[in-house]
């Protein structure tokens, strides 16, 4: 089953770059049967937590479609959702190429120099800029600082620390699914926009968590952490300039830029590392493409139920109830992010709540700017991995720091969590009148 698994998803890859340069009908019909027979492949490789994900939204999909007779947003849904394996599958081989350069190494070594008490500002950072291309990998690189004989507390304080940064990425980058999903449904937005705005909120956001945080480094100590991760940032800064130009220059939207834009500068990126091969790349990346599956699955149960959902809301009522109570943009912008981070302490997948967020209001007039509401659902994404049970980032942290899930999330997250939430939004909302200005 994982052979079979493997070769579809990796068609899957295949056929879907094929189809954003050379789009045909052909293409576009073998994609959806191939990414349903996938998506069923890939639920006996997931974990308990994931088939009971998948089984809520499949229950909840076929209600709402038995209601509403909306059978043939099913159709729909799975054929948006076809872009998804090629997304994931790029990303894998971002992760098989940063696996073959020495600037991981290089970072790791000047990180592991830093002083202990010194340590909080530069994990905030390194879970941030790190994590913005190897996602919840970061952890592999940041858990073996600690050694062998540190205690539960410290792993859990240095986890705590990284998850601050990690907890920042979806605010700009295009490489997170969130990013992947909210494009699908405000598909306009500039991505430069998006990575510029995004930035500045993290910024922000860091320093915050420094400030108020950090055991005894504070602001003097940012410096010194900044050095420690030069190493990787230049390889950052160009993979997100290569998506950017690559949509400002065709057109295509952030995730279809992403998936035509990087794997060429990836395998050049190989070939130019002194230890190299991109046959080890692409052969890793191949390896590791049943470990997508489940995620595939997520997405594709997730974006069909948002299909249809998007399809029988009209006849639901809830939209003229939400018009009906006339809420302000300002209170729009906390309600998306507080949303967002209260659905996450409720154990619901960002996936889940994101795209019925982004069905019901890209529905509705808001008074908004579409990059509003897609930064405003970026931070509640984001913010709310750093303290819900269905977060990745909170799963494998568990297992790579060897801490119970429960006790990774902590008051002081949950604090800055809601903090940096609400400041976000204070932001959103003075930017929001200038953009619709224009």
């Amino acid at each position: 089953m994982i052979r079979i698994l493997q070769t579809l998803l990796f068609i899957l890859w295949t056929f879907g770059l094929f189809q954003i340069l050379f789009p045909t009908l052909l293409a576009d019909n073998l994609l959806a049967p191939l990414l349903a027979f996938a998506a069923i492949c890939a639920i006996p490789q997931a974990n308990r937590s994931v088939k009971i994900l998948i089984s809520v939204l499949a229950t909840v999909t076929i209600i709402l479609a038995q209601i509403y007779d909306q059978w043939g947003a099913i159709e729909t849904g799975l054929r948006r959702a076809t872009i998804f394996p090629a997304f994931l599958a790029t990303i894998l081989l971002l992760r098989a190429t940063a696996d073959q350069r020495r600037e991981i190494t290089a970072a790791r070594d000047l990180f592991t120099s830093l002083e202990r008490e010194k340590r909080d500002s530069g994990l905030v950072v390194g879970g941030f800029l790190i994590g913005s291309v190897l996602q919840v990998s970061v952890f592999a690189i940041i858990a073996p600082i600690l050694g062998s004989n540190a205690s539960e507390s410290e792993r859990r304080e240095v986890f705590v620390a990284a998850m601050r940064g990690m907890a920042l990425v979806p605010l700009w980058s295009p490489f997170v699914v969130g990013m992947a999903i909210a494009s699908q449904y405000l598909p306009k937005v500039p991505l430069w926009q998006i990575v510029s705005l995004g930035l500045g909120l993290s910024s922000c956001c860091i320093v915050l968590s420094i400030i108020c945080f950090d055991r005894k480094g504070g602001l003097n100590s940012l410096w010194l952490s900044l050095m420690t991760l030069a190493p990787i940032a230049p390889p950052i800064v160009i993979a997100a300039l290569l998506v950017i130009g690559t949509s400002i220059g065709t057109g295509f939207s952030t995730i279809q830029s992403l998936i035509i834009a990087l794997p060429i500068p990836c395998l050049i990126a190989v070939a130019l590392s002194s230890r190299g091969s991109i046959p080890i790349a692409l052969k890793t990346t191949v390896q590791r493409l049943p470990r997508i599956g489940p995620e595939t699955a997520i997405l594709v149960f997730a974006t069909i139920l948002g299909s249809v959902f998007e399809k029988a809301l009209p006849d639901m009522g809830l939209l003229n109830w939400l018009q009906d109570m006339q809420l302000s943009s300002i209170a729009i912008i906390f309600l998306l992010i507080l949303a967002m981070i209260a659905a996450g302490l409720m154990a619901v997948h960002s996936i889940v709540s994101g795209t019925i967020l982004l069905v019901i209001f890209t529905s509705i007039p808001t008074g908004l700017a579409d990059l509003i509401i897609m930064q405003a659902i970026l931070v509640g994404w984001g913010l709310c991995t750093a303290v819900s049970i269905s977060s990745l980032s909170i799963v494998t942290g568990a297992s790579m720091f060897e801490v119970p899930m429960t006790r990774l999330i902590t008051w002081s997250n949950f604090i800055y969590v809601f903090v940096g939430g609400i400041f976000c939004a204070m932001v959103l909302t003075a930017i929001n009148p200038l953009l619709m200005a224009y």
